[in-house]
């Protein structure tokens, strides 16, 4: 074979394992060492395709590193750029980037602070401690012996209990910067933190039923819209129960160590999976430069992306079902506790006020006096948000957390 033969199959080589690595990553989810694998594959498929062509072109040798160490670093530098100029914009407008949740560690997976349960599906591991980051974060966690983000002390006749997902545990931020824990010191009252990421109503009514809830006299119920597909799963009978195994669980945890940490290329290997790159190179090679293009025009302007997305506004069809399933998982917490309950609605990137208008009818027609709602649509805005990750950041737990010291007063809701 002639030395271009050999360059044309190395070449060849060098794009099948990267393409291997994108088409089919789901191969190397399942044990801890074709996770390890992965991660290695990543960048060797990288260097060698860039070595090939390299080759080909009778390039020197360490113009196959340092390509792909300007691609990862180009890679970086944009991201960076994206989060930088959403700060303070009225709208986020994130691009490709927007994908991003799907390559975050997930805390409630993270092997650091995972404890299965047979119930719950899952808690966080009691009596852990760690930091959890991702591209617009780094926060510590301190978790108590029932498996939530609170001292433990907290656990010991509280009188405000905070049920709700990721956005009450306090996912993006300190845990003194939460509005539970922030609310508790400006009204001087006990609070226990009980929210756990991703929890849905009705795991949240599960939980609440194993406290200790004689000095309860107010809860804070937190909904987003994810709540409803296991809201909707327990209250079915003729629906198999929504539950993790421990082996659906382990399966889970050994995947999320794929994102658990960085490892090399793997900014780069993000945008070539989303956008697709592999294939559309060939099939619509003018339509992917123009969209390099348009992303470095972004960059090196220091401005959004020229992209306008669509709000997702909920029709009354949607939010509808909604409502209905939050109302049943809501009856079985009234089966344990008659007291005040203050419901919000929390969303990423943007808080819509459909689903709480929709709650609010629903509460008007069941007779319930002791509910209240919290329009939180009405005091967040675009810059309260993590751009790419969605959750809401410290100003918007502040916010919040005025709202509810504010309502609780006028409303006299721990005395009443």
């Amino acid at each position: 074979m002639t030395q271009r033969q050999i360059g044309a199959i190395a070449v060849f080589s060098g794009y099948l394992l990267l393409a291997i690595t994108v088409y089919r990553w789901q191969l190397f989810t399942h044990f801890v060492w074709t996770i390890l694998l992965f991660k290695a594959l990543v960048p060797i498929a990288f260097v060698l395709f860039c070595w090939s062509v390299t080759r080909l072109l009778k390039m020197p040798f360490w113009t196959a590193l340092l390509i792909p160490a300007l691609a990862e670093m180009a890679s970086y530098f944009y991201i960076r750029h994206t989060i930088a100029v959403n700060q303070h914009t009225e709208r986020h407008e994130v691009g490709v980037l927007g994908k991003w949740i799907n390559y975050r560690d997930v805390i409630q997976f993270n092997r650091h602070f995972a404890s299965y349960s047979p119930d719950l599906g899952y808690v966080l591991r009691p009596n852990s401690e760690g930091v959890h980051s991702s591209l617009e974060y780094s926060n510590t966690f301190k978790i108590n012996s029932f498996g939530v983000r609170d001292n433990e002390s907290s656990l010991d006749n509280p009188e405000l209990v905070f049920l709700g997902d990721s956005f009450t545990m306090g996912w993006g931020v300190d845990e003194d910067q939460t509005y539970a824990d922030l609310t508790g010191r400006k009204l001087g009252v006990k609070t226990l933190n009980a929210g756990i990421s991703s929890y849905g109503t009705y795991r949240e009514m599960l939980l609440f039923s194993k406290m200790k809830r004689d000095s309860v006299r107010l809860v804070v119920l937190q909904y987003c819209d994810n709540d409803f597909e296991e809201n909707e799963a327990r209250n079915e009978p003729r629906n198999d129960p929504q539950q993790l195994t421990p082996k659906t669980f382990e399966n889970t945890a050994t995947f999320n160590r794929i994102n658990e940490t960085y490892y090399p290329m793997r900014y780069t290997y993000f945008f070539v999976r989303e956008k697709d790159l592999l294939k559309r190179i060939w099939t619509s090679p003018v339509q992917v430069f123009r969209e390099i293009g348009g992303a470095l025009s972004s960059w090196l302007g220091g401005r959004q992306l020229d992209v306008v997305t669509p709000p997702d506004i909920k029709t009354p069809a949607e939010t509808k079902p909604q409502a209905e399933y939050f109302f049943k998982s809501l009856a079985k917490i009234r089966k344990f506790y008659k007291g005040n309950i203050v419901v919000m609605h929390l969303d990423g990137r943007y808080t819509r006020p459909e689903m709480i208008r929709a709650f609010e009818a629903e509460a008007q027609r069941s007779g319930d006096g002791h509910l209240f709602f919290l329009h939180t649509d009405e005091l967040l805005q675009a810059q309260d948000y993590y751009p790419v990750d969605g959750h809401i950041k410290a100003s918007g737990h502040a916010k919040i957390s005025e709202a509810l010291v504010k309502m609780v007063g006028e409303k006299s809701l721990l005395t009443r």
